[in-house]
């Protein structure tokens, strides 16, 4: 049988990673990837500045794992079940707007997730293409079909895409404007679900008027 010491090391190894994701999202939103250094990362987890090889294979390893922490969180798994249950695709749009905003201004989420994206958007790195293709594309394309399945078009269908565009332009709208939301409407807080859920309100029923209003023009 296994030793004590054997049986503990995943565990250790799962607490040391996501001490070094943690302390990697604050220091990336600080300066930047390439400003951020991996000796700082390390020192800000109290780890050793090999662990970063071990466990990422590079800053950029490390960087990429941060970056897709910062779109895709442990409640992605909620959402995809409640998009399972829905009976209906518009049902499916609302849980999946309501999904997004829990997911981009849940309690607790890291002021660093939101800064590490813009820097990426301003100066775009290799960890981008790989951030897409597991994680922003899925997403996109379980939107693409909700939306065709609401219009009676493909989910390739022009139509489609642009609706699908204008919804995550809503979206990020609430987390790219936030420090002028701030100032333009204090009251809302996005941190409150009953506000997160007003936003999310609005937004599924500003949409499907106007997926309603396409699909009787097609």
């Amino acid at each position: 049988m296994p030793g004590r010491a054997a049986l503990a090391k995943p565990a250790e190894d799962d607490a040391i990673r996501a001490k070094l994701i943690s302390a990697a999202g604050e220091v990336f939103a600080e300066y930047g990837f390439q400003t951020a250094t991996v000796r700082e990362i390390c020192r800000r987890a109290g780890a050793n500045v090999a662990a970063v090889n071990y466990y990422f294979r590079d800053k950029l390893g490390l960087y990429t794992e941060v970056l897709s922490a910062s779109i895709l969180d442990n409640q992605g798994e909620a959402m995809r079940q409640a998009l399972a249950l829905s009976k209906t695709p518009e049902d499916a749009l609302s849980k999946f707007i309501e999904g997004m905003l829990n997911r981009m201004h849940g309690e607790g989420r890291p002021a660093w997730h939101i800064r590490i994206m813009a820097h990426e958007m301003a100066q775009p790195t290799p960890a981008l293409a790989h951030v897409i293709d597991e994680v922003i594309r899925p997403r996109y394309d379980q939107l693409r079909v909700i939306i065709g399945q609401i219009l009676h078009r493909p989910p390739d269908h022009e139509t489609t895409r642009l609706c699908a565009h204008s919804v995550i332009g809503q979206l990020i709208h609430y987390i790219h404007g936030r420090p002028v939301i701030a100032v333009l409407w204090p009251d809302l807080k996005l941190v409150k679900p009953k506000d997160r859920q007003l936003v999310a309100n609005h937004i599924a029923d500003f949409t499907l008027r106007n997926l309603r209003a396409l699909r009787k023009k097609s």
